[in-house]
């Protein structure tokens, strides 16, 4: 199933990622400069366009039939380490309509470009299985793209609390808040007008914590892996401000 999907699968998550960094460079805009909004600046700008192009090169790779390549069980999959739907006991099933993709995604010499680096890349590094180089490729840079852009947009006072849950496991929403009230006392023009249930909502908008009706929350999946990868790359989780 996924040697059959993966290359969908890596498509829908490059379109999903573009379109949020495109509401978000959207909201940005409408909003004053003195709301506390991070704003995606320079090369950012440049990050959905590449991101289109990388999936429409990829989907199209993903249909070519190429009977000489060795069957692999999964695609782009570090050996020893499971996939999350393995994990999760889930099979991956997407819906994707490259007519309509196709149909209205705009094209350029930056798209022609990327298509021909990624074709010499590939060739370079995996000639006899373009297609493991590629999924592994777009799917460790997409995770470590999603946690940058965590990263920058997260502020210390969370960290704090995602720090907490780490070492407590399930505990009460309620006691995440001293965390808040802390900053708001240090930061008082940021928090101004940020609520707890803002605060709390872009944890879970980052997909870093699960929230309970029983009014208790955890770290989630992704939010431990988050915490793995600043460790991985050497982030200075203490120094973060805010």
């Amino acid at each position: 199933m996924l040697q059959k999907h993966w290359s969908t699968t890596v498509t829908l998550g490059c379109i999903v990622i573009a379109a949020l960094i495109e509401a978000w460079q959207q909201a940005a805009g409408n909003m004053s400069a003195s709301v506390p909004f991070p704003r995606l600046q320079g090369a950012w700008h440049y990050v959905p366009l590449i991101l289109l192009s990388i999936a429409g090169v990829v989907w199209l790779i993903g249909r070519r039939k190429n009977a000489n390549l060795p069957q692999l069980q999964t695609y782009g999959t570090v050996p020893g380490i499971p996939t999350l739907s393995a994990l999760l006991g889930q099979n991956p099933s997407v819906d994707f309509n490259a007519k309509k993709f196709f149909a209205v995604a705009y094209y350029s010499p930056v798209t022609a470009e990327i298509e021909k680096n990624i074709r010499i890349v590939a060739q370079q590094n995996s000639p006899n299985d373009k297609e493991a180089f590629y999924a592994r490729f777009i799917g460790v840079g997409l995770v470590a793209y999603q946690h940058d852009l965590t990263w920058f947009t997260i502020y210390g006072s969370q960290l704090k609390a995602m720090a907490e849950m780490i070492s407590r496991g399930l505990i009460p929403l309620a006691d995440l808040k001293k965390h808040y009230d802390k900053a708001a006392v240090d930061y008082p023009k940021t928090y101004e007008n940020y609520s707890f249930e803002q605060w709390v909502d872009y944890m879970k908008s980052r997909l870093l914590i699960a929230t309970y009706p029983s009014q208790m929350v955890e770290l989630s999946f992704n939010g431990q892996d988050f915490l793995k990868y600043l460790a991985h790359v050497g982030r200075n989780v203490d120094g973060k401000p805010n």
